[in-house]
């Protein structure tokens, strides 16, 4: 089965050699959990709309049109709803108490990453037979600085660096796998990340082991990691959960800019 997928870029023994030196130096898992006292966090489900998702569209054509900048090329659902939740997420964290002040500074001159995982069978240049079970995804790091994204356009420059990054995988999904392990360590190392795990497009809630439909599904792993969880919304057509865990002043803080930017937007 393994064969199935082609190597055009030579990227097992790429792989297997970075592998087996980080195996020598004892560093094969890249990056700890972070230690998170759960008895100080709270856990929330977001879901946005499409009608949701349609404001920050308009928002966002709309205000490439008023200042005459090209639009993002890419607004699908996935990327109008991680832009908006990476924002509101750098925001959140950057209020005054959630970061000091000289952390809050390093944070200016540092990059800040989105990481998120695609979906590789569908990006190839050639067909996967339909008996095929194995795993093929790619991975997708953007980065902005703070500025941008605190900034008055920060949902634009977000739709823009996931879209773009988005269309680079589409083109060329294996281009730069030589270079994701790396990406990865850089991006868990930094002070101020966010990383999206799960799909809407998996369409979980319509999975039935016997037991029925989901009343409700949950990442658990978002727990100990600085996540957000993705599925398709359980009750909304075409709506999209969003899982997050953070300490109670975080989440008040995150709570308050998710609304009342949402608002905001005319």
């Amino acid at each position: 089965m393994r064969t199935i997928i082609l190597d055009t870029y030579g990227l097992v023994n790429i792989l297997l050699d970075e592998w087996r030196k980080r195996r020598c130096r004892g560093e094969v898992i890249i990056g700890e959990e972070t230690r998170i006292d759960l008895s100080k966090t709270v856990r929330a489900t977001y879901v946005m709309s499409l009608k949701d998702m349609e404001k920050i569209k308009l928002w966002i054509v709309k205000q490439c049109k008023r200042k005459n900048q090209p639009q993002p090329v890419h607004l699908s659902p996935y990327v109008l709803t991680c832009s908006f939740i990476w924002v509101c997420y750098v925001r959140a964290q950057t209020q005054v108490g959630a970061f000091g002040n000289e952390k809050y500074c390093s944070l200016e001159d540092n990059p800040l990453y989105f990481g998120f995982i695609a979906g590789g069978l569908t990006r190839l240049n050639y067909s996967i037979p339909p008996t095929y079970v194995g795993n093929c995804v790619g991975f997708g790091r953007p980065e902005a600085r703070l500025n941008e994204l605190i900034g008055e356009d920060g949902i634009i420059v977000a739709a823009n660096l996931i879209g773009n990054k988005i269309k680079e995988l589409d083109r060329a999904m294996f281009m730069r796998a030589d270079k994701w392990i790396s990406d990865w360590e850089e991006l868990i190392g930094s002070e101020l990340h966010l990383i999206a795990v799960g799909s809407p497009k998996l369409d979980l809630y319509n999975t039935d082991f016997g037991w029925g439909r989901a009343e409700k599904i949950e990442e658990i792993s978002i727990d100990s990691m600085r996540a957000i969880s993705l599925t398709e919304s359980r009750d909304m057509e075409g709506g999209i959960e969003i899982g997050l865990t953070l300490p109670k002043p975080n989440m008040d803080a995150f709570n308050s800019r998710f609304y009342n930017l949402l608002s905001s937007l005319q």
